[in-house]
This record gives C-alpha cells, structure tokens and sequence, in this order.
C-alpha cells in the first residue's frame, strides 16, 4: 500500500478572517436562540395564563425557524 502525504496548504488571511467572522455570526445567532428559549421558558413558567405561555413559547420557536431557514436560504 502506498503512502501520499499531502502537501500544506498555504495560508491565505483573508480567507482565515471571513471564516472567524463568519463562525462569530453564527455563534451569536445560536446563543440568541437559546437565551430566546430559556428565557421563554421561564416566562411561560411565570405567567399563568395559558394562551400567553404558548404565545411565548411558539413565537420562539417560530423565531427560531425563521433564523434557521433564512440563514439556509441566504447562502
């Protein structure tokens, strides 16, 4: 069996700064949805009222869709 080895890419900073951007914009995005979720939760939790808890509950889930799917489409 024979063995290839690959030769180093070269580095190229611009490519290395869209990919850190990039990778900041969706770390934000996610920790958004989430903190969204949680803190829906808790307020769900909170109000007694049962139309608003699922008012709350699924406009963060409908958020959350609406972020997932219009990143999807954007690319």
């Amino acid at each position: 069996m024979s063995q290839s080895t690959l030769a180093p890419m070269p580095r190229d900073p611009d490519r290395d700064a869209r990919v850190r951007a990039a990778n900041r914009r969706t770390g934000l995005i996610l920790l958004a949805i989430s903190l969204l979720f949680f803190f829906g939760f808790i307020v769900s939790r909170l109000i007694t009222d049962e139309a608003v808890s699922i008012a709350v509950v699924g406009g963060a889930v409908l958020l959350y869709l609406l972020v997932a799917i219009g990143r999807h489409l954007w690319k």
